[in-house]
């Protein structure tokens, strides 16, 4: 069974964001970039089902230079081969994001393309269901739980009323939640492995993207927390206080 698994690298939480100059876009000054965690746990299951149903695991990734280090991790995780699609930037427009990856797989010879169900950045949750829609396969997302064999899968996604449980034939796009799974830590044999694997690098133009960001603004800084003991009159105190200083109540 050939994998192929969508990465894309974001910004870790704990980086402190700044914006540019113009309010356009957050600068990468300072900032620390990981895989984003839902694609982590997406290159997990991948491992998983090719160790059970043979095959390989192909990662996908588009943007900058400093996109090589997630590959890398992912390669170090246990994941066969990597294509890095090469750009200036990182692609803003998930439209354009999804036909890039689209065109490049529609090469491949792939049973299963599996990608995290949203990025921790934009949130914007497009990017499965516009690949799937362009290459003409099924698709499940927010998936916590599946199983593959030969041809066909089945996916359980939590939905309010309980859990949705969809059954369907390859090929298909899964997007995976990060609860499905803990994704492994890389061992230090799969480490020193990966530096030596060969990233097939393919560069790539970005067409104008379908909308454009005017200005971006920091959420606005915390303010410092009351500690309230418990005392004759408290809850008076705690109602006025939020009244007063909030609006909760």
């Amino acid at each position: 069974m050939n994998i192929a698994v969508c990465v894309k690298q974001t910004a870790d939480t704990e980086s402190i964001p700044k914006l540019s100059s113009d309010q356009s876009h957050v600068s990468d000054e300072g900032i620390v970039w990981i895989i984003n965690p839902h694609d982590e746990s997406a290159i997990e299951i991948a491992i998983r089902l090719r160790d059970q149903c043979n095959g390989s695991v192909t990662l996908f990734s588009i943007g900058p230079e400093r996109v090589e280090s997630a590959l890398r991790q992912g390669l170090s995780m246990g994941a066969d081969e990597a294509v890095h699609l090469l750009t200036d930037a990182m692609p803003i427009d998930q439209k354009i994001i999804a036909e890039l990856l689209a065109r490049r797989l529609k090469s491949q010879n792939i049973d299963v393309i599996i990608t995290g169900e949203v990025a921790i950045d934009g949130g914007g949750a497009q990017v499965p269901q516009r690949l799937a829609k362009l290459l003409h396969w099924s698709c499940v997302t927010a998936v916590e739980e599946l199983h593959i064999e030969a041809t066909s899968f089945t996916a359980r996604q939590p939905v309010e009323q309980g859990d949705k449980i969809h059954e369907g034939q390859l090929p298909a796009v899964i997007g995976i939640n990060r609860r499905i799974m803990e994704p492994r830590y890389p061992s230090f044999k799969g480490i020193m492995k990966a530096k030596r694997k060969e990233i097939v690098k393919e560069s790539v133009e970005l067409e104008s993207p379908s909308y454009s960001i005017e200005s971006l603004r920091l959420s606005a800084p915390r303010s410092e927390g009351k500690v309230v003991t418990y005392q004759q009159g408290v809850v008076d105190k705690t109602i006025k206080f939020l009244q007063e200083k909030t609006s909760v109540i």
